[in-house]
């Protein structure tokens, strides 16, 4: 005759068994949240492309038809950029909050005024600046890059953890350099590198 084994489990075997399960629910819950703010990360900045893609051509396109004499940083707490060019010509890039939304507006060289509405975004003031001359041959090379951050999500894209799929970055290359050597300017040509973060420096 066989005997039946009726111990059943133990009351440290129901615990332990408890907190395995809770440790693995954390974990997914975990997972799952970070793979949603990850995937309304990139959303978010694939519903914001259009307008990075017309405010990188706009200001690029100006930079291209005038010559540069130098940029300058007019503000620590919104982005107030100024282009100066030849023949007394400038443009300028500035960001506003209007009905808790940012608006990027450039006023371009020739006059006309551009404004983007940057939805679900917050620009942050202190934009990145990269500037190279190479004082032997004459050519300089700049990047502006203005980051942008998701306001629903700031966990995946803060100051801290920043989605660059987002950021708008300027770039620009000249072989003709009319820089002025005027110090109240980011590019001057008796600079050959310079970065700078536009809140720290």
């Amino acid at each position: 005759m066989r005997v039946l084994n009726n111990k059943g489990l133990s009351l440290i075997e129901i615990l332990v068994s408890i907190t395995l399960i809770s440790t693995i629910l954390v974990f997914l819950v975990q997972l799952l949240n970070n793979l949603e703010s990850e995937t309304a990360n990139n959303n978010f900045a694939y519903d914001n492309q259009l307008n990075r893609a017309e405010i990188i051509k706009t200001i690029e396109d100006d930079l291209l038809n005038n010559n540069l004499i130098g940029i300058t940083n007019n503000s620590h707490d919104n982005i107030n950029i100024s282009f100066d060019f030849l023949d007394n010509l400038s443009a300028t890039l500035t960001s506003t909050i209007k009905d808790d939304k940012y608006i990027l507006k450039y006023i371009a060289s020739n006059g006309e005024k551009h404004s983007w509405t940057m939805e679900g975004a917050e620009i942050d003031p202190c934009f990145n600046f990269t500037f190279h001359n190479d004082l032997a041959t004459n050519n300089y090379y700049f990047k502006l890059n203005i980051y942008i951050y998701n306001k629903p999500f700031h966990k995946r894209n803060n100051k801290d953890v920043n989605n660059a799929i987002d950021d708008i970055e300027i770039t620009y290359s000249s072989n003709s350099n009319f820089l002025s050597k005027d110090p109240k300017y980011l590019t001057i040509d008796s600079n050959s590198d310079k970065n700078i973060n536009s809140c720290t420096n």
